[in-house]
């Protein structure tokens, strides 16, 4: 082992004379480069390490290599023998600088095998792949809301979570005095500003700004000072307003009907419960059947067997007036229901406040891809 080293180092030391006076002199030379080239070649790798890679590169086709003082000294040699004395050694130089490049190449290919073999760590077994995600029950519930509006040709239309009072309560008709503007049940901020109470603020935006007739949906997350089984502080509500000529409930009832079906995915129950909206006139609470008891009654439904959803209504003509519509001509339907409560009902959550609490496992048990 030790011998063959020393015969490496040896001939990577080698000198080579680089003085000729003729093209059979040089000829000698060159065979003699190339049969010392490859007596290094023939060494295993085990013999090279970084530095003894280099030291062959250097020493045949290196700089200072032979090769490099044999083209200096073509000057020495008979004038008509030079063009082919320059040939010949830049095709040796070639052909040398070749050899050494697939050497170096093979010997960096060893290496990095080396390498790769003595790591403790098999990188060829598979990784632990980290679980996907998937969606979120409220948000596949509003897609599929938007879904029937799209088709019906309403816009979707958005507006701003923070606005006055006046967009927010005044033009809706809600009253100073109204128990809805009070601090318990709203976000106040500084001045007439609020965090939006329902996304009504845009059929207000909407009106003023894009004239009649009007066919919109407005998707937005809204906020309101409540906290229990069935009521969040920042939830999602979708509302839709249509306002022309001749507009009357019954247009209502379709949209609503075929709202809940995409929702749900199959058609359910609904009750129309007269109430009262300052914004609508008449005005009526939109009821599902309970999906946990199915109209028999459990404590989600509070033993009602029915599940509210949302509050619809004809378009309060005084609305309409504060938004500069004439109500002499046009009329509106207008309807606002939680996504949160149908997302709720759809997967049969007994408890609202549970689709927050960012459980992983729990989302996941919905298998929403």
């Amino acid at each position: 082992m030790s011998t063959s080293l020393e015969q490496l180092v040896e001939l990577l030391n080698s000198e080579q004379n680089s003085n000729y006076g003729s093209l059979d002199e040089l000829k000698k030379i060159l065979e003699s480069e190339e049969d010392l080239l490859s007596k290094c070649l023939v060494f295993t790798f085990d013999f090279f390490s970084q530095n003894r890679a280099d030291e062959l590169k250097s020493r045949f086709v290196g700089k200072k290599s032979p090769l490099q003082d044999l083209l200096k000294s073509l000057k020495n040699i008979p004038a008509e023998e030079r063009k082919g004395a320059g040939q010949l050694v830049n095709q040796t130089k070639q052909a040398m600088e070749n050899a050494v490049t697939k050497f170096l190449k093979t010997y960096e290919e060893h290496l990095e095998q080396t390498k790769i073999a003595s790591e403790n760590e098999d990188i060829t077994l598979p990784t632990c792949f980290a679980k996907l995600g998937s969606r979120h029950p409220i948000s596949v519930v509003m897609r599929d809301l938007l879904v029937p509006f799209q088709r019906m040709g309403f816009a979707v239309v958005d507006g701003p979570e923070i606005d006055t009072e006046f967009f927010n309560f005044d033009a809706l008709n809600v009253v100073k005095e109204h128990p809805a503007r009070e601090m318990q049940d709203t976000f106040f901020l500084a001045s007439e500003w609020v965090l939006r109470t329902h996304t009504s603020n845009v059929q207000s935006h909407a009106m003023k700004e894009r004239g009649i007739p009007l066919k919109i949906v407005c998707p937005g997350c809204v906020y309101r000072n409540e906290f229990d089984m069935t009521h969040v502080p920042s939830f999602r509500q979708i509302e839709c307003l249509v306002v022309d000529k001749g507009i009357h409930m019954g247009h209502l009832r379709h949209v609503i009907n075929e709202l809940l079906s995409a929702a749900f995915g199959r058609p359910v129950k609904i009750r129309l419960r007269s109430s009262f909206f300052p914004f609508t006139e008449p005005s009526a609470e939109v009821d599902v059947e309970c999906q946990q008891c199915f109209g028999k009654g459990c404590r989600s439904c509070k033993h009602t067997g029915w599940s509210e959803i949302g509050g619809c209504g004809v378009v309060n003509r005084k609305v309409l007036e504060n938004c500069g519509v004439d109500p002499a001509i046009y009329s509106g339907i207008a309807f606002g229901f939680g996504v949160d409560r149908i997302a709720k009902d759809r997967f049969a959550v007994a408890d609202l406040r549970s689709l927050f609490d960012g459980n992983v496992e729990y989302l996941s048990s919905f298998s929403l891809t």
